[in-house]
């Protein structure tokens, strides 16, 4: 072996031993990822050791008790020599890292089906696809169950497992499973999905909607997040996930979850919601009525948001930035675009009417039109579309300004025309699930917002819900 292979194998091992435990910075990221595109045996060789740190953690976590797992002298011998690490010092540190190691990016986070393809003695052999796309529009990435990473996926495609990620607040992916089960995931998302007889998903983050099929007995669909496990028979139902929370609100049927911190399960009926968390009661609240109103809540953070948060200062108050975003439909087009999820407390919905009206707050470095978009639902959760509409705008000399939208200013937005004929003709009486603004200029706007803000008369619709 050369000096330079010598100083490749150690440069990556230390990589990938630092990330399992959480410690890369940015630029070490992606110099991981560049050896992954590079080199089909080094995806295979990380998704062995990702997955068996992964298994490691649970065995720790567990005790062992799991008849389906094995936690032999052999393997406690590894644990005591591997790197000089103590099994003592494991327990400690995979305690603190198993969130880090089950969080991959889309780039190097691979499900239980990948890694036994990548096992298998016949790759020749192409397993079943266990699902279809049946809609899809915005930036993906795929990474299929073999370890490809794809952007280039479609409507009609076949899958057999792996992992989708919405990259940006138009993002919008439909899986039709083999059994009539569809699961959506909208916006900054990022879900894995395999079937072998029983339909596993991990929600790493973002939101999903499902309408699942009666599943085969003793083979319930589960699906994981950091903070909480569900059960499903089949239901319909909404998740969304965030790294200190899971929310589940039941449509139909009953979901059971699990809180992952201690183990304790609740079950969820119809019209029910349920946030599992570690720092909070788990506990079901019915969700009653709708809201006409909604405001957003920068200040608290940059979660289920989608662009660079900036902490307050002596003259500003917290905003978010618009991030350069390049359209899937248009690559050569630049955006400068930043996102909200919308989402009540009380999980109370968000209901849009004749007289809805949106109003922006914020501040830019070039005079610009702005554009507002919203992503909506039907009434039992099934996705309905996104719209769009050009902002008024008001300006002063400091570049500070208030954008509005009326609910009549909103059309279907371009990206999914394609689908207009399965889509709602108009936000009307619909739901919002989140927001979106860009501007579209020859050179960076500095788009920031500080505000969003909601109001409708008190027209109420008589809409039919879906």
């Amino acid at each position: 072996m050369n000096e330079n292979s010598h100083r490749k194998d150690s440069d990556w091992d230390d990589l990938v031993d630092r990330h399992l435990f959480g410690e890369l910075s940015e630029s070490e990221m992606e110099r991981l990822a560049e050896f992954l595109d590079s080199d089909p045996s080094l995806r295979k060789d990380f998704i062995q050791r990702a997955s068996w740190e992964t298994e490691l953690a649970e065995v720790l976590r567990t005790g062992g008790n799991d008849e389906s797992r094995t936690f032999d002298a052999s393997i406690a011998g590894q644990l005591e020599t591997r790197q000089g690490r103590s099994i003592h010092f494991l327990r400690a540190m995979l305690a603190i890292a198993a969130v880090a190691i089950l969080m991959l990016s889309a780039l190097l986070f691979t499900s239980q089906t990948k890694l036994k393809v990548a096992n298998s003695k016949d790759t020749s052999v192409e397993p079943d696809p266990v699902a279809k796309i049946t809609g899809l529009t915005g930036s993906m990435i795929w990474t299929g169950d073999r370890g490809d990473i794809l952007r280039e996926i479609s409507v009609g495609s076949e899958l057999t497992g792996g992992t989708i990620e919405g990259l940006s607040p138009d993002s919008w992916f439909e899986l039709r499973f083999n059994d009539g089960s569809e699961v959506t995931i909208s916006g900054a998302s990022m879900l894995t999905f395999s079937d072998d007889g029983q339909k596993r998903l991990r929600l790493r983050e973002g939101r999903m909607s499902a309408d699942v099929s009666p599943q085969p007995d003793g083979k319930p669909m589960v699906i994981q997040t950091r903070t909480a496990t569900l059960t499903v028979l089949g239901t319909s139902f909404d998740v969304e996930a965030d790294l200190p929370a899971t929310s589940v609100s039941v449509r139909e049927g009953t979901v059971r979850v699990a809180r992952t911190s201690d183990g304790k399960e609740i079950d969820v009926p119809a019209n029910h919601r349920v946030i599992a968390a570690a720092d909070q009661e788990l506990e079901r609240r019915q969700i009653t009525g709708v809201v006409h109103q909604w405001k957003s809540r920068i200040d608290q953070g940059p979660d289920e948001t989608f662009g660079k948060w900036l902490a307050a200062t002596d003259t500003d108050p917290p905003l978010l930035r618009a991030v350069a975003y390049n359209p899937k439909q248009a690559p050569h087009v630049v955006l400068y675009l930043l996102g909200l999820g919308v989402r009540n407390d009380d999980a109370t919905p968000v209901q849009l009417n004749a007289d809805s009206h949106f109003e922006i707050h914020g501040k830019t470095e070039v005079e610009t039109d702005i554009y507002f978009g919203i992503e909506v639902a039907y009434g039992k959760g099934d996705y309905a579309g996104k719209f769009r509409a050009k902002c008024i705008v008001e300006r002063d000399a400091s570049g500070n300004f208030v954008a509005s939208a009326d609910l009549p200013d909103f059309e279907l937005d371009p990206s999914v025309a394609a689908f207009k004929d399965k889509l709602a003709p108009s936000p009307e009486g619909l739901f919002v699930n989140g927001v979106w603004s860009f501007t579209h200029s020859e050179t960076p706007s500095g788009l920031r917002i500080s505000a969003v803000e909601l109001t409708a008369g008190i027209h109420e619709t008589n809409q039919s819900q879906r």
